[in-house]
């Protein structure tokens, strides 16, 4: 098998950065998750870690904690700067939401304007706030080989998960021929993405051998994104530019102004699903994304009626159901004979949902809200 060869021998400490992108709220896991404790400091990390944390110290073994920068939004800056995880000036807060690929572009228009030109050498790891991710060597070892390879062969670089399961939650990635092999890690030209499935495509994919989930985490050397955004979304790579020499002159004004005419699109479709200088890293470590309640099934422990118990509750004949009981309030959880549910405890609410409604909940979000507000207009 070919080894991946490699111009220079390592990538300088400084040439590496990360970029966690941690600007939801997490609406699925409502009402544990809300504007004023996002989903992102729920302890469903290694060892009761918040997600957050969880996140910095993965990425620490490879990239010197002054190269990490958290993108978020204004709102959340004011929650996530006082737990001191990261210096104030390392969280970029976004003047509105306009998705990740507006996300992206904001952070390499500060690194733009903060060091010119020398910013093109930057090789960057785009992560998320809200994934399990198990052993972190092995996670370590695979981010460290799709650094080099896109810094050494100018292209972009995402990391796949071969799929256990028939999962219809997940965008997958079909590889292509192999590239080479770097230390233990497998770099895959890649074919094409693919939208979330039905179950029916999900099997295919699975028995193809050559699909793997969409991990959604990015890699490349900021010239060679310049390069590849300004082929695929023009108006994201003009709108860099603009904005990096608006930062340097020191206005905000107008940088609001750039970026609230971005499209609100993610880098998916911007970029990662349109250039064809991409490769992929096959990720040898259990991967979870935390979507919705139905995914604590997958990493808590379940009792013997299939059920998963967090705080103060009482099955009785219950199965295949979830409690969670935050802890905040002097309230215990009592279930009797109920199957599939979702019971949940939170910020002076109580979710009862079937577990087929999880993916609907920023729906059900709204409905509550509307009734809210009919109420206040009663008054």
């Amino acid at each position: 098998m070919d080894e991946c060869k490699q111009k220079n021998s390592v990538l300088s400490s400084s040439q590496k950065w990360a970029v966690i992108m941690a600007g939801g709220i997490g609406e699925r896991f409502w009402p544990l998750s809300t504007p004023e404790h996002p989903k992102q400091l729920l302890p469903l990390g290694r060892n009761g870690n918040i997600l957050l944390k969880d996140s910095l110290e993965r990425i620490l073994p490879i990239v010197p904690e002054n190269n990490i920068w958290l993108a978020t939004s204004t709102e959340l800056k004011a929650i996530f700067a006082p737990l001191c995880l990261l210096p104030e000036e390392q969280i970029i807060a976004e003047p509105m939401r306009r998705n990740t690929a507006g996300c992206l572009s904001f952070v390499v228009a500060h690194l733009l304007a903060k060091y010119g030109e020398q910013a093109k050498e930057i090789v960057m790891a785009v992560l998320t706030a809200d994934q399990l991710i198990e052993p972190v060597g092995c996670f370590v070892q695979t981010v460290s080989s799709i650094m080099n390879y896109v810094a050494e062969n100018d292209t972009l670089g995402i990391i796949g998960i071969p799929p256990i399961r028939p999962e219809t939650g997940f965008g997958y990635i079909e590889a292509g021929d192999m590239l080479c092999q770097d230390k233990d890690v497998n770099i895959y030209a890649v074919k094409k993405f693919h939208e979330k499935p039905g179950e029916p495509t999900a099997i295919e994919y699975i028995k193809a051998g050559n699909y793997f989930w969409n991990s959604g985490m990015f890699f490349w050397k900021v010239e060679t994104f310049l390069n590849e955004i300004k082929k695929t979304s023009p108006v994201h790579w003009n709108t860099i530019l603009q904005m990096s020499e608006e930062i340097q002159q020191n206005h905000p004004d107008k940088v609001f102004s750039l970026f609230q005419n971005l499209p609100n699109i993610s880098i998916d479709y911007a970029l990662m699903e349109q250039t064809k200088n991409i490769v992929m890293a096959k990720g040898e470590f259990l991967w979870d994304d935390l979507g919705s309640w139905t995914s604590l099934e997958r990493i808590m422990p379940k009792d013997e009626s299939g059920n998963v118990i967090w705080g103060r509750g009482v099955p009785i004949r219950t199965t295949q159901s979830i409690i969670y009981n935050e802890g905040s309030l002097p309230i215990t959880i009592v279930s009797a004979g109920i199957e599939g549910l979702v019971i949940a405890v939170s910020h002076n609410v109580v979710l009862v949902m079937d577990k087929r409604e999880a993916q609907n909940l920023k729906q059900v979000i709204e409905e509550v809200e509307k009734h809210f507000n009919r109420e206040e207009e009663r008054l």
